[in-house]
């Protein structure tokens, strides 16, 4: 019509198609092609990580960054009565008490006695074999030469020296079943001890030393060359001290299923009162000793889920910054948990708790010249 007004050449005129993507626009993840690049759609894969990794990051983040440094004045420090101490390392020599049971006995004197009688068994087999294989030889060495020797003869020698091959084989399996018993029932260290020290052998089968098993406190390692010293009953009684030095032979065959813990096996002079089934104290001192720092009980706090001390540095206004500092309570002395290798430090050595909460406000001042009521 030549009264209406003409479109501008850069919009391009409508059509049906337009019309109905104006309508109902194309879902965000289709495939898009444009002049010059291939946009893809995102994947529900791809979208399900990154929802998760967003809500996992701020908690690792939150972790990361718990128990930060705080800083207290003054006023504030006076005001909870917080106690920071100077701590310097010094020698410390691990010592803790432990339980123990007199083992019974009857099954390593059985075990002991199954593995003679397979050796016994094994020297007989090997002195027929070497019998047996002497007689074969002569017999095809005459068959050989000549002489009077049946075929047959050479033939039954030779079926007799397999035959004590097999004998042999036979011993020899007996003897390794023997030997895996007494492991099983004693531990490897500790059976390998009593077959090779035959004075040790003689000394527990004839009663005049006594097997007892070791238990460690659940968590606790035996430290390197320790000095294991036995309480029996009344041993409180007897002249010194009325503890028992014990020798230790190795670690047990299995663990404490009532203590969870570690077992090693001792063997002490068999003295009256010692049955088997006893429970006794035991201590264990370690021989050498370790420098570091003994941190006091009411020092250590657990801030998520870890022991932590606050140590102390001043600041510049005349307070004091506590940093929390990761520590280990394997080692408990004194009421206390020894540090191996720390250096000397000022940490907070009463009312540490109270770092974990904020500051106490400072007490308000009354005005000047006002009415106490």
């Amino acid at each position: 019509m030549a009264g209406a007004a003409r479109r501008p050449a850069s919009h391009p005129v409508p059509t049906q198609t337009n019309a109905v993507n104006a309508l109902h626009p194309p879902a965000p993840n289709t495939l898009a092609a444009r002049p010059g690049r291939i946009g893809l759609a995102p994947s529900p894969a791809l979208a399900v990580l990154a929802l998760t990794l967003g809500l996992l990051l701020p908690h690792a983040a939150a972790r990361a960054a718990s128990a930060p440094a705080v800083r207290w004045s003054a006023a504030q420090i006076q005001a909870s009565d917080l106690g920071v101490s100077r701590l310097t390392p010094a020698l410390y020599r691990q010592t803790f008490a432990a339980s123990a049971t007199v083992e019974n006995p009857a099954s390593l004197v059985q075990g002991l006695g199954a593995l003679a009688v397979a050796q016994a068994q094994l020297a007989a087999a090997q002195s027929a074999q070497h019998l047996a294989q002497g007689q074969a030889q002569r017999a095809l060495g005459l068959f050989q030469a000549g002489q009077d020797v049946a075929l047959a003869t050479v033939q039954q020698a030779q079926a007799q020296t397999e035959q004590a091959q097999a004998q042999v084989t036979a011993a020899q399996a007996a003897e390794q079943t023997a030997q895996a018993t007494l492991q099983i029932h004693l531990g490897a260290a500790v059976a390998a001890r009593l077959l090779h020290d035959a004075s040790l052998r003689q000394a527990v089968t004839q009663g005049r030393d006594v097997l007892v098993a070791l238990t460690l406190p659940p968590g606790v390692l035996l430290p390197t060359a320790p000095h294991i010293a036995l309480q029996p009953p009344g041993g409180a009684d007897a002249p010194g001290d009325g503890w028992i030095a014990a020798q230790l032979l190795g670690p047990a065959a299995t663990a404490s299923a009532q203590m969870q813990g570690l077992r090693e096996m001792l063997v002490v002079p068999a003295r009256a009162g010692l049955m088997p089934g006893l429970h006794l104290a035991a201590r264990v001192d370690a021989s050498r000793g370790v420098t570091g720092v003994l941190l006091p009980a009411a020092s250590v706090v657990w801030a998520q889920g870890q022991a932590v001390v606050f140590t102390a540095e001043p600041s510049a206004d005349g307070g004091q910054i506590f940093t929390p500092r990761p520590v280990s309570t394997a080692w408990p002395l004194h009421g206390g948990y020894v540090q191996p290798g720390w250096g000397p430090l000022a940490a907070i050595t009463r009312g540490a708790g109270l770092v974990l909460t904020p500051p106490p406000l400072p007490h308000a001042q009354p005005a000047p010249g006002g009415d106490d009521d």
